[in-house]
């Protein structure tokens, strides 16, 4: 009996979340455990996580933008001079060389500050504001759909493992049938030909495992892959603690939860961070807008130097020369090669691009909830499809075999109902996976799923 599934994200009651060791170094991973790992090492999580830090980073220097400048220089100058001349004594030159070394030293600081340019510097700190913001929620949907996938895949996982039990008992099943023919075949109540048919399907079976435990395998190697983990590590998964038998009495409930789809898309449209981060990217493309606009105003801003020289290091010869300046500088475009129209049609373009975006993130939103609720009500009819079908075909197995034990049946009768039997407890299986699923869609579709 399955209840309460999921809340926010973790759907289903797991193993102790601890690292186990079984025989011969195997590791084996609970689900939190596996969540843990993908959101580590995830690729699109830690691309995710990158693109976030980039953003930091630019806008620390947004707000140093809007900030004074310093600026401390220091110069040393050092001058030989050599020049060669002479003297004419008695009609003889006689040569002179004349030397000369000079040093000296200067510092200085300077420091500007804009005061006004159009309230570019403002709009250029609120536009990389809204790029990080965005990239944060990036960040954080990314983490919410590594939850998503990594449980999809860990459900994946147990899927194929019961399918794979099933095979293994349909198996057992017939070699037991098999036995049991051979056994009237020696007594002659039952004839050879059944025993062929038998042994044909037996391995048939066979056949029917392989693939079984084949899909099994590729299940737990893609689990291994999306964790970032090499495949050929000797990885196994804990218990899910999923039962294939789930309280249908429970549908109820939760049919009354997600019954209201407009309630659900509101929340969803104020929790999905996809959605919000695609309204920080309006609101950066319209910070863009304001500063390619800025471009045609005036920009003032304020600036200081001061500076001493002298000849030598002491505190006498050092400030021989001493000069300070201050002023103001204006600056007006006129005309540079219609570039500023250029950018602000390129800003407007932009803007108009990036709320195209958001109302079609809107679409998604109530596109994505309306479908996780029809999977979510289709799951269940579907697994009280399967319920009742199993119930049927244990039925008619029992009858089939019965009959066939006092000759009142065929084989051929025993050998369909089995197959359907089979059948049918492998749709129950899946049945119960994807209503597992489908109620963590509906989760992932609101955004409030948890990690």
């Amino acid at each position: 009996m399955v209840k309460k599934l999921m809340t926010l994200g973790v759907i289903f009651v797991f193993a102790p979340m601890a690292f186990g060791q079984q025989g011969g170094g195997v590791r084996q991973l609970t689900l939190q455990e596996c969540i843990n790992i993908a959101l580590q090492r995830n690729t699109s999580v830690l691309q995710a996580q990158y693109q976030s830090e980039g953003q930091d980073a630019k806008l620390l220097s947004a707000y140093g933008a809007l900030l004074p400048t310093v600026e401390a220089t220091g110069q040393f100058l050092y001058q030989y001079s050599k020049i060669q001349s002479g003297v004419t004594v008695g009609g003889v030159l006689i040569p002179l060389t004349a030397t000369s070394i000079a040093r000296r030293y200067s510092a200085g600081a300077q420091a500007s500050y804009t005061l006004f340019d159009g309230t570019a510097n403002i709009a250029g700190l609120n536009m990389v504001k809204s790029q990080s913001r965005s990239s944060d929620l990036s960040f954080e949907r990314s983490k919410q759909t590594a939850v998503y996938q990594t449980t999809q895949n860990y459900l994946a996982v147990f899927n194929s493992r019961d399918q794979l039990k099933i095979s293994e008992d349909n198996l057992k099943r017939d070699q037991r049938q098999l036995e049991s023919i051979k056994e009237s075949n020696s007594v002659g109540s039952a004839s050879l030909a059944d025993v062929y048919q038998q042994q044909a399907l037996v391995s048939g079976d066979e056949y029917q495992l392989v693939q079984a435990k084949n899909a099994y395998d590729q299940a737990r190697a893609n689990m291994k892959f999306f964790l970032g983990l090499p495949v050929t590590d000797s990885i196994e998964f804990a218990d899910s603690g999923i039962n294939s038998n789930i309280d249908t009495t429970d549908f109820a409930a939760v049919n009354e939860k997600y019954s209201h789809i407009a309630i659900l898309v509101e929340k969803a449209l104020q929790a999905r961070p996809d959605y919000e981060a695609a309204q920080e990217t309006v609101n950066a493309s319209k910070s863009s807008l304001t500063i390619a606009k800025a471009a045609y105003s005036p920009t003032i801003s304020a600036f200081a130097q001061y500076g001493v020289n002298g000849p030598g290091l002491t505190s006498s010869e050092f400030s021989q020369n001493k000069a300070f300046y201050g002023g103001l500088n204006i600056s007006l475009p006129i005309f540079n090669g219609f570039q500023t129209q250029t950018n602000i049609q390129i800003a407007d373009v932009n803007l108009k691009s990036s709320q195209e975006t958001l109302d079609a993130t809107k679409r998604q939103v109530q596109l994505d909830v309306y479908k996780a609720l029809l999977n979510l009500y289709a799951s269940e009819k579907g697994y009280e499809s399967a319920v009742n079908a199993v119930a049927y075909a244990k039925i008619n197995l029992e009858t089939a075999q019965e009959k066939y034990k006092i000759g009142s049946g065929t084989l051929l009768d025993v050998l369909t109902a089995n197959a359907i039997y089979t059948q049918d407890l492998s749709n129950q299986v899946v049945a119960a996976y994807t209503y597992v699923q489908a109620r963590q869609q509906v989760e992932y579709a609101i955004g409030t799923i948890n990690y």
